[in-house]
């Protein structure tokens, strides 16, 4: 083989890798891949070296980071059973929002009865009584 046929099979060689390694990351961006599947698909030793092609070759930025990809749905009744879930989770969520309005409420309340407290029967409920200094604020009784 002489030096100009070399070239050209080398040339050739990485031309085609590079063919190999765009169509691996098209598959990817468009989702038709996880990078698991991938690294299967095109016997790749492990995911670093896919995200590396990525990097390289993706229309992302370069320093765009690749999560793994949520496993799809291939299910209708996974579809069903998570939108249940969310469902459930946004009732908890209104119920919770309704008991802190509550919540509130009954502080506003309990304000208010400290406050009435301690202009009718002049007893501060603010501060800490010690038991021996409790006075009593029965109405007044003929005391025999």
């Amino acid at each position: 083989m002489t030096k100009k046929t070399k070239k050209t099979v080398i040339a050739s060689s990485q031309s085609l890798n590079e063919r190999y390694q765009r169509m691996a990351v098209s598959y990817l961006e468009k989702g038709q891949l996880s990078l698991k599947e991938a690294k299967e698909k095109f016997h790749v030793k492990n995911e670093a070296v896919l995200i590396q092609w990525i990097r390289k070759y993706g229309i992302f930025d370069p320093d765009y980071i690749v999560v793994h990809q949520m496993s799809t749905l291939k299910e209708p009744t996974q579809v069903k059973r998570l939108k249940e879930q969310i469902k459930a989770k946004d009732t908890e969520i209104e119920r919770l929002r309704k008991e802190n309005h509550l919540n509130k409420q009954k502080g506003i309340m309990f304000d208010a009865n400290v406050e009435v407290v301690k202009e009718d029967y002049d007893i501060d409920l603010s501060k800490k009584v010690m038991p021996g200094q409790l006075t009593d604020t029965s109405p007044l009784e003929e005391k025999v």
